[in-house]
C-alpha cells in the first residue's frame, strides 16, 4: 500500500477569501445601524418640534423692541416688526392676527425645537402688515409668550401689549 495513485494537486481558481470580507460585512452592519439611529433621531427630533405663540423678553435689554409706527393712513399697509426667540430654539411660522375696525391684533408664532438651542442669542424676525379702513385712534395688541419659555409646555401666550397708532384719512 505503499504505492498509493497520486492525484495531481488542484490549484484553485481563485485566491482564499481574506479577512477583508468579514470586515467589510461588519463595517456594512455598523453603517446600517448607524443610519438608522440617525433616521430615529430625526423623528425624534421631529416629533419633538411643536408650534407656540413667539416669546418676547421685554426685560432683556438686549432684545430687539417691536417696532410699530405710531401712525397710519387708512388703506395704507402699516409695516411692523417683532422679534421672538432668544436661544436658536426657535423657527419662524407665521405671523397671525388680523383687523377689526380700529382693532388689530399681532400673534407671532414660531416652530419650538427641543434639542437645538445655544446660549447665544438669536432671534426670529416677524414681519408683517396691518391695514386700517377707519380714522381716528386704532388699537394693536400683541399676543406674546414671556418668562421662562424654555419647555413648549411654558409657552402660554399671555403676554399682551397694546399700542395706539393715530390712523388718518386718506389723502
Amino acid at each position: 500500500m505503499d504505492n498509493l495513485p497520486s492525484t495531481p494537486r488542484i490549484r484553485p481558481t481563485r485566491a482564499p477569501p481574506k479577512r477583508t470580507r468579514p470586515l467589510r460585512r461588519h463595517l456594512a452592519m455598523l453603517a446600517v445601524a448607524i443610519g438608522a439611529a440617525g433616521l430615529l433621531a430625526c423623528e425624534e427630533e421631529e416629533w419633538s418640534r411643536g408650534i407656540v405663540i413667539g416669546k418676547i423678553d421685554f426685560d432683556d435689554l438686549a432684545w430687539p423692541l417691536p417696532q410699530i409706527p405710531e401712525t397710519a393712513t387708512v388703506g395704507v399697509p402699516l409695516e411692523i416688526a417683532v422679534w421672538t426667540g432668544g436661544s436658536g430654539c426657535y423657527e419662524y411660522s407665521w405671523t397671525a392676527g388680523g383687523v377689526d375696525g380700529r382693532s388689530a391684533t399681532l400673534i407671532p408664532t414660531d416652530t419650538f425645537i427641543v434639542g437645538g438651542c445655544s446660549t447665544d442669542p438669536e432671534f426670529v424676525e416677524h414681519r408683517t402688515t396691518r391695514v386700517f379702513e377707519e380714522p381716528g385712534t386704532a388699537e394693536i395688541t400683541l399676543w406674546y409668550s414671556d418668562g421662562g419659555a424654555i419647555r413648549r409646555e411654558d409657552h402660554n401666550g399671555e403676554g399682551r401689549k397694546v399700542y395706539t397708532v393715530e390712523v388718518s384719512p386718506a389723502g
